[in-house]
Order: C-alpha cells, then sequence, then structure tokens
C-alpha cells in the first residue's frame, strides 16, 4: 500500500507503539499533537515529527489521525480536532465509535495488546480491531494493519466491548495476581523472580492446549487439606484470602468432574 502521512494527538503508550510501528513500516508521522509543548517535542523529536500544542494548528490533509488518549479525553480532542481529508482513529476498547461522528471518515483502530513506555513488545504480531464508517476507509485500514504486521478483525463497538472485557481478565487481572503473588514472596523475604519460570510456563502451554486442559494446583485436584493449609496462612490478609476462597470455589464449580 502507498505510504501514508500520519498526525498521532497523544503522548502515551499506545501513541509510542503506534509511531513505532508506523515508523519502522516506512510511513511518516508528520506531527506529535499535546496540549504540553514539552511533551509534544520529547515525542516529536524521535520521529522527526513536528510538535502542536495548539490542536486547531494542526495539518488538514495528513492521511490518518490517530487519537491515542484516555478514554475520557476521547471524545473532546474529536470535537476539538478541526475538519481534515483524512481517517480520525481512536485506539480504545471500550468507547464507541460515535464519538467520532463530527468527521465524516471516522474509525476505530484498536489494538488487543499491553504496552509499557520503555518495554518493546515482544509479538510483533497481535490483533487489530477496526470499526469503520464506511468501506474503502475499512479496507484502507485493514491493509494498513496488515502493513505493519498486525492482524485486522473488522468487530462493532458492542463486540469490541466485549473483547476488551475478556482482555481486563486475560492480561490486568493476571498480572494483578502475579503482583499479589510477589507480595507474598517478598513478605517472607523470598526472590519473587523464583516465580518467572512458573509463570513463562504456564503462559507457554497456553500455545499448545486450552486453559482448560492447563488447570492445575489443589484446587483442580480438590485437595481439601492443602487449600485450608494455605487458607490459614492468608489468615491475617482478609483481601487475599477472599481472592483465593473465590479463586478456588470457581475453580472447583468448572473443574467439577475431575
Amino acid at each position: 500500500m502507498k505510504k501514508l502521512n500520519i498526525v498521532i494527538l497523544g503522548c502515551g503508550n499506545v501513541a509510542e507503539h503506534f509511531a513505532y510501528l508506523m515508523q519502522r513500516h516506512h510511513h511518516r508521522i508528520v506531527e506529535i499533537y499535546h496540549p504540553e509543548i514539552q511533551k509534544a517535542t520529547h515525542f516529536a523529536s524521535t520521529y522527526q515529527a513536528k510538535a502542536i500544542s495548539n490542536i486547531q494548528t494542526l495539518s488538514s490533509n495528513a492521511d490518518l489521525y490517530i487519537i491515542a488518549v484516555k478514554d475520557n479525553a476521547i471524545a473532546q480532542v474529536a470535537n476539538e480536532l478541526p475538519e481534515n481529508t483524512g481517517i480520525v482513529v481512536h485506539t480504545s476498547g471500550n468507547t464507541a465509535a460515535h464519538v467520532l461522528n463530527k468527521h465524516q471518515r471516522h474509525a476505530v483502530f484498536y489494538p488487543l495488546q499491553t504496552f509499557t513506555r520503555g518495554i518493546k513488545t515482544t509479538q510483533d504480531q497481535f490483533p487489530l480491531l477496526i470499526e469503520c464508517s464506511g468501506s474503502s476507509d475499512e479496507i484502507l485500514l485493514s491493509d494498513l494493519a496488515k502493513s505493519i504486521g498486525l492482524q485486522p478483525y473488522l468487530m462493532n463497538s458492542t463486540q469490541r466491548a466485549e473483547v476488551h472485557l475478556a482482555a481486563v481478565f486475560a492480561a490486568n487481572f493476571t498480572n494483578h495476581c502475579i503482583h499479589m503473588a510477589y507480595d507474598l514472596m517478598t513478605q517472607k523475604n523470598h526472590a519473587p523472580n523464583m516465580l518467572l519460570p512458573l509463570i513463562k510456563e504456564s503462559i507457554n502451554k497456553l500455545n499448545y492446549i486450552s486453559p482448560y486442559q492447563a488447570q492445575t494446583g489443589p484446587a483442580v485436584r480438590h485437595d481439601n487439606q492443602v487449600i485450608e493449609k494455605q487458607m490459614q496462612m492468608l489468615q491475617s490478609n482478609e483481601t487475599f484470602k477472599k481472592i483465593y476462597e473465590l479463586m478456588t470455589k470457581h475453580i472447583q464449580e468448572i473443574h467439577h468432574n475431575n
């Protein structure tokens, strides 16, 4: 496909990753917008782009405008963005496409991935969920996703919100469980990184079998003696104890025939 001129609105983790991906695949970042000029300038310098702090002065003839800001700021930024000849997209999993209705050509361009500043993702390919106002732009954005190595999926706002909810369980809650495990280790003066091989193997197995098949531990074995002992060990931490009890119960309900 032709190389696109792209404007990015925002300087967060998603904005940074899209800028990196686009430039890596020879699309051109022409402008970076942030209301704080220092942030815009710092970000733009990496991509030889122009830093903009006044949204009204953004170029009107770029091919693509990527709004990569917090969910509660998307509508405001979209409404302040002047009319232009490009496609205006936001990158949220949970925000409906209609917040961009001011712009005739608009779409959602949601990456189903987790991003942390300063950490390059090890996954070169991951799903990118697209919802578009026009069929020709739908083709263009699908081709763009492929051109930067991603896997496009066409979904409406309801479907995308459903996937986003599942992603919260798969990534955000999983990470928090690991955070709790690290706390349990440090509280007893154990090195948390002892758990890393276990964590990595637990995830790696999902390349070959389902989470249902991969489930191990005292809950799935109905090992009540171990469960009771571990509940006693959590006696001083009511929150951890409740989570342990709820997770154990849910695993046993799912694996009740084991």
